[in-house]
């Protein structure tokens, strides 16, 4: 119920950005471009969508294939669509990762390993995003100033979090003593179980850290996962330019990924679930720059309908097959 209630505030909110967005633009111009639609670019849209669905899920398998866990693509899948419902009902979209990584664990009978698995994506795509973004405002010359502070703050949370990541892994001590400080904090909520839980924790820590090391070491498999998260992304960012030319304008390739990429860098800031409202926002703020303002509302809403709703209710209907 509670999980409804989410999804329900997140679509009222991302409808009404919609709406303002649509009353902004000339309305009825609006609806003649609605008439005029080619849906044959519209299924493209879809169809790169359902691309980008397929391709996480083989990454999370190759991932998790990478740390000696056998996880099949369809167990795969479902734990992909099951954790974007998650994601796309909380701020930050930060409900995904506990999903994953609870799905994961079930398989690998290891919360260590499966921690390691979620963070080794998330690794990939803050890496995609710190490195493409000032390549693309470069190259395209598209809102240099606030693009550079965008991806500058970006890569320098990333390289903060990388080395806490390196010393942590570089001593293993230091991660027993992190724990072992925290279990003694926590002692009184523990109910006596202290010693239990902290062996545990520290069990899986050193599981993930094993985990972590390997995927270093593999660099082959290094290699095919980072080009996983390029493939698995750009299809993503294409899907606005085919909505474009299912609306008879240009379809601005370079200017609308990099207009993306800054998309969802700035949808990290956890404010709303889903980024509601802001993804929209910024969507036409970004777009208004070289899209027609009477095509924007049309714009933001096909394209909140195949990568948002979309995940809203593919994922719960995966989340309902699963609980049943």
């Amino acid at each position: 119920m509670k999980n409804l209630v989410k999804a329900t505030i997140a679509l009222i909110i991302s409808i009404v950005t919609i709406a303002v967005i649509f009353q902004i633009s000339n309305f009825e111009v609006s609806l003649s471009i609605l008439r005029t639609l080619d849906y044959k670019f519209i299924a493209i849209a879809f169809l790169l969508q359902v691309s980008f669905w397929l391709l996480w899920a083989l990454r999370l398998k190759v991932i998790a294939r990478t740390l000696g866990c056998n996880v099949s693509y369809r167990y795969s899948l479902i734990t992909t669509l099951t954790s974007m419902f998650f994601a796309a009902i909380t701020p930050s979209s930060a409900g995904g990762e506990p999903v994953r990584v609870k799905m994961v664990a079930d398989v690998c009978k290891s919360y260590g390993t499966a921690s390691a698995v979620v963070l080794i994506e998330r690794l990939l795509d803050a890496i995609f995003f710190a490195l493409s973004l000032p390549i693309l405002v470069i190259l395209t010359g598209f809102y240099v100033g606030f693009g550079f502070k965008i991806a500058g703050i970006f890569s320098l949370f990333l390289i903060l979090f990388i080395a806490l990541l390196y010393t942590l892994l570089k001593n293993p001590k230091k991660i027993e003593s992190f724990i072992e400080r925290l279990c003694k904090y926590l002692r009184k909520f523990l109910k006596g179980r202290t010693d239990e839980i902290k062996d545990k924790m520290i069990t899986e820590a050193l599981k993930f850290r094993v985990a972590l090391i390997d995927v270093l070491r593999s660099k082959h498999y290094a290699c095919v996962m980072f080009l996983l998260t390029i493939v698995m992304w750009l299809l993503g960012f294409l899907i606005p330019s085919f909505i474009l030319l299912s609306m008879h304008l240009p379809p601005y390739f370079l200017f609308s990924i990099t207009a993306q990429v800054i998309i969802v860098v700035v949808s990290l800031i956890p404010l709303t679930p889903g980024s509601s409202g802001i993804a929209e926002g910024t969507m036409a703020y970004l777009y208004s720059a070289f899209v027609p303002q009477s095509a924007l509302g049309v714009l933001v809403a096909i394209w909140r309908t195949i990568t948002y709703y979309t995940n809203l209710l593919f994922g719960f209907l995966v989340s309902l097959k699963i609980l049943r």
